[in-house]
């Protein structure tokens, strides 16, 4: 129920731009990554829950500053906020410091997606 909250909270500013989501995998079924900065991949949705652009993480293995590449990617983009199931301090860092808005939400990518059109 916590989730939910944090959504109704958030849904004015989600709504706002767009979202980038950090996935287990390349669907919108699989689950939201606990992996933020080294997620396989990162599904980008428009306000209305369109599906944008999936991209694949070439940062994953990289050994050091994924989180800053990660912001970086997300500010070239354009996205405004950023979604994952846990995020670190180094990302929640750099996320605040570049005026990304971000979301902890765990379960289904196409889950939340639909939470959100529901707002």
């Amino acid at each position: 129920m916590k989730w939910l909250a944090g959504i109704m909270l958030l849904s004015g500013s989600l709504l706002a731009d767009m979202i980038a989501i950090a996935g287990d995998g390349n669907s919108l079924s699989s689950n939201i990554s606990s992996n933020a900065s080294r997620a396989n991949y990162y599904i980008f949705v428009d306000k209305k829950g369109k599906t944008l652009e999936i991209l694949e993480n070439s940062f994953k293995d990289t050994k050091g500053g994924a989180s800053f590449q990660l912001t970086q990617m997300l500010k070239t983009k354009g996205a405004s906020h950023f979604v994952a199931s846990r995020i670190g301090g180094k990302l929640e860092n750099s996320l605040t410091s570049n005026n990304i808005k971000y979301t902890i939400h765990k379960g289904k990518i196409n889950t939340f997606i639909q939470q959100l059109k529901e707002k």
